[in-house]
């Protein structure tokens, strides 16, 4: 069980994603930008924010973009809500005496408004807002709290958090609430990636270790045929793929209570999993096998996925395989 759990602020616990967007488009239209979409805004957007200006608006002034972006939230309309499970987790971290802190970029006074309006401020030992970059702070959070390495982890939606974890030797627990997708999330490589906090909570619970858990769902020998292969003529013929996919479950057996939501419906995956294949010729098997475990993650919400292919086209070999876990 963790004894220190640092945890970002918006898209882990905070919903802000459409007042970000409501005020990056005011920043960019004082720029002459046009607007971003929702859509382009999570494609694009990353951390350290100052960096992401640096390229969408050269010649601006951080102190500038600042004053810009404090305005359009002071005089926003759009309401922030509190991510779904994040309270529940934090009463649970609460009753296991689970060290909390805050690291966010987002600006103090605001995220004080915040915080005081979700209810969720005194859940925290210490606040560290306003912090440009994550990865180069996080030292000092550590040190500052004599916080044990091997007892933190690091909660997060982003790469930025992620990779801020790992540079400081803790485990970085990516979640599926926020900003980033499964796939960008993939890229800073977390030690576990969670659909929302309250399956981190089941992990915790029935594991009391660094959220490990026996239950699992295994796909054996999944078979299918796609066009594969580096030249292109292998690739113009389909070829055999056979599949094992271990899968973690949003939640335990034990809580599903014969509920098929609480699961995951293993037929529409492996008939998912088969069309994605099939979708389009890919070169290595490797990409393949990814884009398979992200699907299981992201498309069907597993705690954790782990996709094995195996490829028959060596002579003198039953196989060749590649395997990805996410």
């Amino acid at each position: 069980m963790f004894k220190n759990l640092i945890f970002d602020w918006s898209g882990t616990l905070c919903d802000d994603l459409a007042l970000t967007l409501e005020a990056t488009n005011y920043v960019l239209a004082q720029y002459d930008r046009p607007a971003l979409t929702r859509e382009q805004f999570r494609a694009e957007f990353q951390l350290p924010y100052p960096d992401y200006y640096a390229r969408k608006t050269p010649e601006a002034k951080l102190v500038d973009l600042e004053k810009f972006y404090r305005h359009a939230f002071d005089h926003a309309v759009t309401q922030v809500t509190i991510i779904p499970h994040a309270r529940e987790f934090m009463e649970f971290c609460r009753k296991r005496g689970i060290r909390c802190f805050i690291l966010t970029s987002m600006d103090p006074r605001a995220f004080d408004e915040q915080a005081r309006f979700l209810g969720l401020k005194d859940y925290f030992e210490h606040i560290h807002s306003g912090v440009r970059n994550k990865e180069e702070y996080i030292y000092n959070l550590l040190r500052q709290h004599s916080l044990n390495p091997a007892d933190t982890a690091f909660i997060g939606d982003m790469q930025h958090d992620i990779n801020a974890a790992h540079s400081a030797g803790i485990i970085g627990i990516g979640v599926l609430t926020g900003y980033n997708n499964a796939a960008q999330l993939a890229v800073s490589t977390p030690d576990l990636t969670v659909p929302h906090l309250g399956s981190l909570q089941s992990l915790m619970e029935r594991s009391g270790t660094r959220a490990a858990t026996a239950d699992s769902i295994h796909i054996n020998g999944l078979e299918f045929t796609c066009r594969i292969g580096v030249p292109e003529e292998e690739r113009a013929v389909p070829q055999k793929l056979m599949a094992n996919i271990t899968l973690t479950p949003p939640a335990a057996f034990a809580d599903m209570a014969e509920d098929i939501s609480s699961t995951i419906d293993y037929d529409a995956l492996s008939r998912h999993l088969m069309a994605l294949a099939q979708a389009e010729p890919t070169i290595l098997l490797e990409t393949l096998c990814r884009r398979l475990a992200v699907a299981c993650v992201q498309d069907f919400g597993a705690a954790s996925a782990t996709v094995e292919l195996h490829k028959f086209i060596l002579p003198f070999t039953q196989s060749v395989s590649v395997r990805c876990t996410l």
